[in-house]
């Protein structure tokens, strides 16, 4: 039976089932983020959370994320179907496509692998070029227009300059690479690193590991699990991150969905 709730303890007992699959919807359950959630739940008991789809209005579009354990998330997303947003980029397994095709057309956005880090990560004590800074919001403009250029297709949210997890490489006064987190939460003690970017002048030279590494060892000394999110066919990223000790978990898809 379809429920929506906000019951933290409950959702966080159901994610840590598969830590690294609901490394989202963890971090999500953070102060920060939860504002921005609804829960819809299938209940296995009064106690205990059978299934659950996250859907977070936090950015320009909603985002649904549709991950199951068992068969009982079909039902659960055969009955949210009427109750979803008219456009969304969902994230989801495979196999659940079709369901969404009862009522939704799909823009596939191709296959995202989730990787997370299984070993100790040592990041290098100095950038291989330029001055490696700490964002702040007084960089709020200067980041969205790098990303603009830098990474069109992405989404970067300036509200999270304050949390301290916006790091980038600056030469010259330009902003030539970033990155920063999709979600972290230490009390729940998650993290996914996302939003890294290089200027199409600066790539090639090794920028990208090096902020992947020293955002991994920032969340890794906060005892956070640590993983990311990175498109199948980008041979080179997934590679890049291998090197640097992350191990491919689960497989997706996504695309953006619009009601017909």
């Amino acid at each position: 039976m379809l429920l929506f709730t906000h019951d933290k303890a409950r959702l966080a007992r159901h994610f840590q089932k598969d830590p690294i699959l609901f490394a989202y919807h963890l971090g999500d359950l953070d102060d920060f983020y939860f504002g921005d959630c609804q829960w819809a739940a299938d209940n296995a008991s009064w106690s205990a959370i059978a299934e659950a789809v996250l859907i977070y209005s936090g950015g320009q579009v909603p985002t649904v994320l549709a991950f199951g354990l068992t068969d009982r998330f079909e039902t659960l997303l055969e009955e949210l179907l009427d109750l979803l947003p008219p456009r969304f980029y969902g994230h989801y397994f495979l196999k659940y496509r079709q369901i969404f095709h009862r009522q939704f057309v799909e823009q596939p956005h191709g296959t995202t692998l989730r990787m997370h880090l299984t070993k100790e990560i040592l990041a290098p004590m100095a950038p291989p070029l330029g001055t490696h800074v700490q964002f702040t919001t007084n960089d709020a403009e200067r980041l969205l227009a790098f990303y603009r250029v830098a990474y069109p297709d992405g989404y970067f949210d300036a509200d999270v300059l304050p949390r301290g997890y916006a790091n980038g490489i600056v030469v010259d006064g330009a902003i030539v690479a970033a990155s920063g987190v999709h979600c972290a939460s230490l009390d729940y003690k998650v993290g996914a690193i996302g939003n890294i970017a290089i200027h199409p002048d600066w790539r090639g030279k090794g920028l990208a590991s090096y902020l992947t590494a020293c955002q991994a060892k920032d969340l890794q000394d906060k005892d956070c699990l640590v993983c990311l999110n990175v498109a199948k066919n980008n041979s080179a990223a997934v590679h890049c991150y291998q090197k640097l000790g992350f191990e491919v978990k689960h497989e997706f898809e996504e695309g953006i969905f619009q009601r017909r």
